[in-house]
C-alpha cells in the first residue's frame, strides 16, 4: 500500500525501469533520453531516484531465480464445472507469464514458470473461481434459467463459457495496456518492457520443453456437452465484465490492472 501523500508504486517501477534501460544501452543519446525522462518523472511525483534504482535491482534478482513446476487442485474427478476451472487458470497464466498442463481427468494442472508468477497466478485464479461460480448461483437462485429451455446445470455451464471468455480479454487487454504505458520514450530506440518480457516468456519455453511430460491433447470445457444456453452465456458476459481481477492487491510490479 501506498503511503499518504507519497508516490504510486508503479511510478516508482516505471523510474526504475527507465534508469535500468539506460545502464543497459551502449548507445549515448538512447542512454540520454532515458535518464531525462526518468528524471522528469522523478521531480514531477516525487520520486526518489536511489529507491527507484534499487527496486529495479530487487526486480531483476527475482527474474533470475530458478524456474520451478507446481501442481494445483481444481476439483474432484467428476465435479462439473473443472474445465471451466481450468479454462480460467489458463486464462490467468497466459497473462503471468506461466505455461500450463491440464490432467486428462480435468482434475488439476502444472503451471511452469518463475514462483512469484506462479503465486500470483494461483491467488487470483482462486479469487476469480469464486467469484464466478457465486456469480452464477445468485442468477439462478433468481429463476433466471427458468423458461430458457435448459436444466440448472447447463444454465450454470453456459454461463461460465460467457465468464471466463470476457475475463480472458480483460486479463489480455490489461497486459496490452501495461506493455504500452512502459514504451521507451521518444528516440530511444526499441529496448521496452516488452522485450523484457519475450526474453522471459523464451526462458520459460525452454523450461517448459525440458520439464513437461505432456502427451495427448486435453479435451475443452465443451466436451460432451449437447446442450448451451445463449442467454446464460450473456449474462456470463455480462457478470465477467464485473469481475474484480485484483491485481493491484496481488502484483506490487502493477503489470496488470482491471
Amino acid at each position: 500500500m501506498t503511503a499518504l501523500g507519497g508516490p504510486d508504486e508503479r511510478l516508482v517501477d516505471k523510474v526504475g525501469k527507465l534508469l535500468a534501460q539506460a545502464e543497459g544501452t551502449d548507445n549515448e543519446h538512447e542512454a540520454a533520453a532515458f535518464v531525462e525522462r526518468a528524471q522528469q518523472l522523478a521531480t514531477a511525483h516525487a520520486v526518489d531516484l536511489e529507491r527507484a534504482r534499487a527496486r529495479q535491482r530487487d526486480r531483476h534478482r527475482r527474474a533470475e531465480e530458478p524456474l520451478v513446476q507446481e501442481r494445483v487442485d481444481v476439483g474432484a474427478r467428476g465435479r462439473r464445472g473443472n474445465r471451466h476451472r481450468v479454462l480460467l487458470y489458463v486464462a490467468v497464466a497466459r497473462a503471468n507469464d506461466v505455461l500450463v498442463n491440464v490432467a486428462g481427468d480435468s482434475t488439476y494442472v502444472l503451471g511452469f514458470g518463475h514462483r512469484a508468477d506462479l503465486d500470483v497466478v494461483e491467488r487470483l485464479w482462486a479469487s476469480l473461481a469464486v467469484q464466478m461460480a457465486a456469480a452464477a448461483q445468485r442468477r439462478l437462485d433468481r429463476g433466471e434459467h427458468r423458461g430458457t429451455g435448459v436444466g440448472g446445470l447447463t444454465w450454470r455451464l453456459s454461463f461460465y463459457d460467457g465468464w471466463v471468455q470476457v475475463v480472458a480479454e480483460r486479463l489480455q487487454a490489461a497486459r496490452e495496456r501495461a506493455l504500452a504505458q512502459d514504451a521507451p520514450p521518444a528516440g530511444a530506440g526499441s529496448t521496452s518492457a516488452a522485450l523484457v518480457l519475450r526474453a522471459k516468456a523464451d526462458r520459460v519455453q525452454e523450461f517448459y520443453g525440458t520439464a513437461s511430460q505432456a502427451r495427448g491433447t486435453w479435451r475443452g470445457a465443451g466436451s460432451g456437452r449437447t446442450r448451451v444456453s445463449g442467454r446464460a452465456q450473456s449474462a456470463g458476459r455480462t457478470d465477467g465484465r464485473q469481475a474484480d481481477l485484483g491485481q493491484g492487491r496481488l502484483r506490487q510490479r502493477g503489470q496488470l490492472g482491471g
